[in-house]
Parts: C-alpha cells; structure tokens; sequence
C-alpha cells in the first residue's frame, strides 16, 4: 500500500484528507440538523447540506477504493478534488469577507480555512503521485 503512494509521506497525507472529508461529509450528511445548528444556518437549507454531504461521502468511496486499489490512472479523481476543493474555498472566502451573505453569528472561517488546506493537500498529491495517477 506505501508504494501505491510514493511512500509513507503520500500516504500520511491521503488518510488526513480521508478523515476530514469523513467528518465533514458524514456530518452533512446524517448528523445534518447538528450540523446546521452549529453555524445557525436556518433548516431550509437541508437539501443543500445533505447535497453537499453526498459529493463529499462520494469522494470518501472513491478514496478508500484509490487506498486498496492503487493509485494508478486516478489523474481526474485527483484533478478533480483539487479543484473542487480550490473552487469551495474561494468561494467560501468571498462570502464570509467580501460579500457577507447570509452570515450569523454561527459563521466561521472554517469553510475556507479546511477546505483550502485541503486544496492544498490535494496539490501536494497531485504533484507528488504524478507518475503514478497519470498513466
């Protein structure tokens, strides 16, 4: 499993991103009022929570696919994730310090902060396993 990601380095790094999108997406998913009330964000937006929780349960499958299996031709997955994740973060980051759209006092800098590092992890991955996920 350690050469499937270049090392324990890589691989330290994949089961990190694992555990966050586990959390974050089990949470939106199946603890979604919690999850809600804990940034005070109104119950109408369950559908959106659970929405979110479902790409993200759908990354966590894929990965532990990519752990057993190997990291072989899984460019777009990793290309994929990163860029998702750069994309969330930027927009997280414009709505809580630019536009302030829906802030409560629930709101915190943790929807651009996790998911940057994320976006980050991911690059890290995506350079570092480049001669295995893009054969």
């Amino acid at each position: 499993m350690i050469e499937n990601f270049n090392g324990i380095f890589y691989l330290i790094i994949f089961l990190v991103i694992l555990a966050m999108n586990t959390f974050y997406g089990f949470n939106c998913l199946f603890k979604t009022q919690k999850f809600l009330e804990k940034y005070e964000v109104d119950i109408s937006a369950s559908f959106f929570c659970r929405f979110a929780g479902g790409v993200i349960m759908g990354a966590v499958l894929m990965q532990l696919y990519i752990l057993f299996r190997g990291t072989e031709a899984t460019w777009a997955f990793f290309n994929f994730m990163f860029i998702m994740m750069t994309l969330i973060a930027g927009a997280s980051f414009y709505g809580f310090e630019i536009d302030k759209l829906g802030l409560t006092k629930g709101s915190s800098r943790e929807g651009y902060v996790s998911t940057g590092v994320l976006a980050i992890l991911w690059a890290i991955l995506c350079f570092g396993l480049a001669d295995k996920i893009y054969i």
